[in-house]
């Protein structure tokens, strides 16, 4: 009785102030009676005393604060014991944009499917979404996650299981769902005069570090400075990386930022040495990498980041004596010698 009294204060509200939402772009972003984007976080705080501050562990960017989503704040959210499983996240200006659902959760998703999140499995993730059958992990994530653009299911990674790459689905098909995330860009609903669509149906599909976002909020977010990869997908081979939604193609966008902390967090596993002595990006970044003999000098990222399992060969460290006498490198720290095998 009292969420429901809650719901019509809020909406009662919020009715005048806030832009209109297309009616099924909000049945898309609602669950437990909260649309995102509609409700602010002060409103929340207006009506239920008990609402506190949390932390929260981020399952999708990295959890390390290196890599953010800029559509909420990261590690950042609020939870009330009036509701059981639902933590709170908001944007820059104090719209919910995010809603985290825990163990605690059992109830409704935006689309009508009943969840009990104590005992959800990923193959009944699957069972309930037959069209949502691609893995993804961003390289500094701790979670495998089955997504759309709004949707998130997070599944732990065995660090045990080798190799990472590719998942084992029927692995993990058996492993618990540890979270689900319903997440949406605000300011791209409210930067889109009165007409608004979160995707136009014209242009490719971006994507930004492995998460879906449009062209308009690239060009006001990011510079060409803090890009490391773009990967550009057409025809047939977009539609098979991302769906029939892909049909004007696909571009992916890989950060410097990201691409640092994946390559660092892959050369960590690879040599107790590198670890013990670049133990973080900070210290990362007062080194220099030399690979097959060639030093790299500046927008390296993406060299480092198309490094893998199938074609690394060995990494080790150098002083900076040692460094400075065979590469003529005196500004560095350490010198990192990696080997890899050429493309044939």
């Amino acid at each position: 009785m009292y969420h429901k009294l809650f719901i019509i204060i809020l909406l009662t509200l919020r009715l005048s102030s806030f832009a209109q939402i297309d009616s099924l772009l909000a049945n898309k972003i609602t669950i437990s009676g909260f649309c995102l984007c509609k409700t602010t976080l002060a409103e929340i705080k207006a009506i239920d005393n008990e609402l506190k501050e949390v932390t929260v562990e981020e399952m999708g960017p990295c959890n390390d604060g290196f890599v953010e989503d800029s559509r909420f704040e990261n590690r950042k959210g609020y939870y009330s014991p009036k509701y059981p499983g639902i933590i709170f996240q908001k944007d820059r200006e104090g719209y919910i944009s995010k809603i985290r659902l825990t163990k605690d959760f059992a109830g409704k998703l935006p689309d009508g499917n009943e969840v009990n999140m104590k005992v959800l499995l990923a193959k009944d993730v699957l069972k309930l979404y037959p069209k949502r059958n691609t893995w993804g992990s961003r390289g500094c994530s701790d979670y495998w996650s089955l997504s759309n653009d709004t949707l998130y299911f997070f599944v732990k990674i065995d660090k045990t299981k080798q190799p990472q790459y590719p998942v084992d689905e029927a692995y993990y098909a058996e492993k618990p769902v540890e979270a689900i995330d319903l997440v949406v860009s605000c300011y791209s609903i409210y930067n889109k005069n009165n007409s608004f669509s979160l995707f136009s149906a014209d242009e490719p599909m971006y994507f930004v570090d492995s998460i879906r976002t449009n062209k308009a909020f690239i060009e006001e977010a990011y510079q060409p400075t803090d890009i490391a990869l773009v990967s550009v997908y057409k025809d047939a081979g977009a539609i098979k990386l991302a769906g029939p939604q892909a049909k004007n193609g696909v571009i992916y966008i890989i950060t410097k930022s990201f691409a640092r902390n994946h390559y660092w967090s892959f050369f960590k596993e690879k040599s107790a040495d590198y670890l013990k002595k670049i133990p973080n990006l900070e210290t990362e970044a007062t080194v220099a990498y030399i690979v097959n003999g060639k030093p790299l000098v500046e927008n390296y990222e993406s060299d480092l980041f198309s490094i893998n399992d199938s074609n690394f060969i060995e990494l080790t460290l150098i002083s900076k004596k040692q460094l400075k006498a065979d590469y003529h490198i005196a500004d560095k720290m350490f010198g990192v010698i990696i080997k890899i095998r050429q493309n044939k």
